[in-house]
């Protein structure tokens, strides 16, 4: 039970970052519109991969899960900073 809530609380956080910042970058509205988006949804977002952590049997598949997420996510987030 530990291990399956490290996971989602440390990589959904990192994931609920990402996705944020994903978001932040490719929407075309103005700085502070795109800042309440990513407050608004941050929560929800790590909340949901937390809840999906759970859902699997083992910890090991949740962590597997996570990343198979967050890595592209991350790979993403890189690809636009350095195109910016």
């Amino acid at each position: 039970m530990w291990p399956k809530t490290l996971s989602g609380l440390f990589i959904g956080l990192f994931l609920s970052v990402s996705v944020v910042l994903n978001l932040n970058l490719l929407l075309p509205f103005s700085e502070g519109t795109r800042l309440l988006i990513g407050l608004i949804l941050a929560f929800p977002i790590w909340a949901a991969a937390l809840v999906w952590a759970y859902s699997f049997p083992s910890a090991w598949k949740s962590f597997r899960a996570l990343m198979l997420a967050l890595v592209p996510s991350v790979l993403l987030n890189t690809a636009l900073m350095v195109l910016r």
